[in-house]
């Protein structure tokens, strides 16, 4: 179909434009569809809407008028941005707002051009997130700030009435940020939860839950939540966490706290042979809180369908870190709501409403205005958590997260090269064949507990450690590295290569299987069946901390993953991680390196993090910001 479409006319007249643009052939045959229906046949408004296309691919939702270079300019054939604005706003296909003509496959907006879809999705994300900053929340003082005290109360600590009247007169000397995020959130009917790995999302949601359960049974009513994440891997991770952190609170707050978390397209229900999900505007999901784990997962159009199947009433609190990868697909929702509310602060500034509201009920004096300015609403509704409880800020792997989010390029090179950081390993100038030898060298109890059918340490030893990778190609690459240490393991004894499902292979899903309750992403081992050891089967964790076994024949698509790409790895935790870059001396134009892609891959290590990268490499990682245009945190912040 895109083949024939580019045997044109237009094609032909605009191939030089088109070579000079990097016009894929999608991109054209968008560009030939404008061009048929432009007056005049315009080549100049076609061979634009077809870079309108490429910044879709590139999973910008828009193109920005000010980030076209002089060069595309002149190849547009257009002198300066305000005679291609003139022609903008003559063309047929273009309109200057959806409200105008929604048929028009091109809107022309805020200085930049959509796709008519993806405007809609990001005027329509908008608005719902607008309608719920406008719906009040009545709560308390009196009944929530003794809940949250005894939820923040520190083991043996007294939570009389007397100590908790008292408290505000001692001096705070540092925020409890989670305390502030549980207020935030309850007073809120949509808030954001931001912060690195170790900065307790998980267990501030835990507890914001159990206030939220006590609440609703002081009123004598029944809370019914839903938790949602972008992966099966990332929903069945929060299950866990938010099981073990209830068990650790007061017993009078457990109750409720025993929830499974859904992948959000099976939330919204997919149809076979449809593109749009069973639960929409039309058709509203029925909660009363909702909250998305791994929201920088979500892309634009998943999240606008996901907030539209949403009451009005509902509450919607969105977790996440807004310094990790954007999502796979269009837009960066997370770091557009989070840019919306910092207007260029390191913290948010809440307004005086809010900030009494906060001091009253979690004693927190938290930072408001110097000026008399007005804040924007979404600048109530952000908490960033700052303390990281899994390493301190000068250990070595948060020492190194805070130079990759700074941008410090020394920095970051000074730390690495620091001797003293034990928990840190930098190999400048690493061979393929000993790195896979030596990491098949150390999976000998992992082999061992497999061969015994011993699922629980088998899963133990595998997740201890991980190879993640920047590309699935290439010599440092996913298909390449596993392909060396299957290699290693063969020459080792460990297994035979020439077997394809060999007992102890370890398997990342491709594809979702909803009736088998597996979804891609999930990793698995090959292992016998500790029931019955002659038979071989994948097994898999599950959410409530049991295992799963399929028969391989009715195994979804999968793959090895003794390495993985870091995207892949977003949502998960290991104790050690060894990351590889490509080198960009032998690959110049190696796409997708950024600071972005290095802080997620370094911050998924719990106690060490050996790198394998030339320092070119990783200073392009560092000085490559992942930017995607888009007008949502402008929108957002009027």
């Amino acid at each position: 179909m895109v083949n024939s479409l580019l045997n044109t006319h237009f094609f032909d007249r605009c191939k030089g434009e088109i070579s000079a643009l990097g016009l894929s052939d999608l991109d054209s045959a968008f560009a030939h569809f404008i061009y048929q229906h432009e007056k005049h046949l315009n080549d100049k408004i076609a061979l634009l809407a077809g870079l309108v296309s490429q910044r879709l691919s590139q999973q910008h939702s828009c193109l920005n008028l000010n980030e076209l270079s002089y060069k595309q300019l002149k190849v547009l054939g257009f002198s300066n941005i305000n005679e291609l604005i003139d022609a903008l706003n003559e063309s047929y296909c273009v309109s200057a707002s959806s409200n105008e003509n929604p048929q028009k496959p091109l809107i022309f907006e805020q200085n930049a051009v959509y796709l008519q879809r993806y405007h809609q999705y990001e005027l329509g994300l908008t608005h719902i997130i607008q309608q719920k900053l406008r719906v009040e929340t009545n709560v308390s003082v009196e009944i929530v700030k003794p809940i949250i005290h005894e939820l923040f109360a520190q083991p043996n600590q007294k939570t009389s009435t007397e100590q908790v009247e008292h408290s505000l007169s001692q001096v705070q000397t540092e925020i409890d940020w989670q305390k502030v995020a549980v207020g935030i959130a309850a007073t809120r009917n949509f808030s954001l939860i931001t912060g690195g790995p170790g900065t307790g999302k998980t267990t501030t949601v835990a507890k914001l839950l159990a206030l939220l359960f006590a609440l609703q049974r002081s009123d004598g009513k029944e809370l019914k939540v839903q938790l949602v994440a972008p992966t099966g891997k990332a929903a069945a991770r929060l299950t866990e966490s938010i099981v073990s952190v209830g068990q650790k609170l007061p017993k009078a707050y457990q109750a409720g706290l025993d929830l499974q978390t859904s992948t959000i397209h099976r939330l919204l229900g997919t149809q076979t042979g449809k593109i749009e999900f069973k639960h929409n505007a039309e058709n509203l999901l029925h909660m009363d809180a909702l909250i998305v784990d791994e929201a920088s997962m979500v892309d634009l159009p998943l999240m606008y369908k996901l907030l539209s199947a949403v009451p009005k009433q509902t509450k919607v609190i969105l977790l996440g870190d807004h310094n990790q990868l954007s999502s796979v697909e269009t837009g960066s929702v997370l770091s557009d709501i989070c840019y919306a509310a910092l207007l260029g602060k390191t913290n948010p500034e809440y307004s005086v409403h809010t900030g009494q509201q906060i001091t009253q009920m979690c004693e927190q004096h938290i930072p408001q205005p110097t000026d008399d300015k007005v804040n924007s609403p979404i600048a109530d509704c952000l908490v960033k958590l700052q303390k990281s409880h899994r390493f301190p800020s000068d250990s070595g792997i948060g020492l190194l997260a805070e130079k990759t989010i700074e941008g410090d390029v020394d920095g970051v090179l000074s730390v690495l090269s620091d001797s003293n950081q034990e928990t840190l390993s930098w190999y400048q100038e690493g061979n393929i064949n000993i790195f896979a030898r030596q990491y098949a060298s150390q999976l000998n109890a992992y082999f061992s507990s497999v061969k015994k059918a011993d699922l629980k340490q088998g899963f133990v030893h595998l997740l201890n450690q991980q190879i993640l990778c920047a590309h699935k190609s290439g010599e440092w690459g996913v298909d390449n590295i596993n392909y060396q240490v299957t290699l290693e393991l063969d020459r080792q004894g460990f297994i035979s290569k020439d077997e394809k499902d060999y007992v102890g292979r370890p398997i990342m899903l491709t594809r979702n299987d909803h009736n088998l309750g597996l979804f891609n992403g999930d990793v698995g081992i090959v292992m016998p069946d500790p029931e019955n050891p002659k038979l071989i089967k994948a097994w898999f964790k599950t959410a409530e901390s049991g295992f799963k076994g399929v028969l391989l024949s009715r195994l979804p698509e999968h793959q090895p993953v003794y390495a993985m790409t870091i995207h892949k790895s977003q949502g998960s935790e290991f104790n050690h991680v060894y990351l590889c870059l490509p080198d960009v001396r032998l690959n110049p134009g190696a796409k997708g390196l950024s600071r972005e892609l290095f802080y997620t891959g370094l911050t998924r290590a719990r106690e060490t993090f050996v790198l394998y990268s030339h320092p070119q490499s990783l200073q392009t990682c560092i000085n490559n910001v992942c930017l995607r245009s888009s007008g949502l945190a402008q929108r957002l912040s009027d």
